[in-house]
């Protein structure tokens, strides 16, 4: 657990308001974690603890990185999603084609 602990703080980025805080579990021996939500999203994200010596700049670079990549990895999927779909279609075209 880091000796001061960072307030609470919000910030704006790629057109978003990232709200980010420290909190712990519900048990007493369950760990902090930075815990950030996003405007336009409907989850909560705790992608990692709280280290010794961060500061707003590096918690607010460790919080973009985390959700930029979130982001790649939506979009990766949706585009794989899509280029199955396009070749069952291509597939299924072409059977009829052949079939005829």
């Amino acid at each position: 657990m880091p000796e001061t602990m960072l307030q609470p703080f919000t910030f704006e980025a790629d057109d978003r308001v990232f709200a980010c805080q420290i909190e712990g579990g519900r048990t007493k021996l369950a760990q902090l974690w930075w815990w950030f939500t996003v405007s336009g999203e409907s989850h909560r994200f705790a992608p990692f603890q709280p280290e010794v010596g961060e500061t707003l700049e590096s918690v607010r670079f460790r919080v973009l990185s985390y959700y930029r990549e979130l982001v790649a990895r939506r979009a990766l999927t949706l585009d794989q999603r899509e280029s199955w779909e396009l070749r069952r279609k291509n597939l299924a075209a072409l059977k009829s084609v052949r079939n005829r």
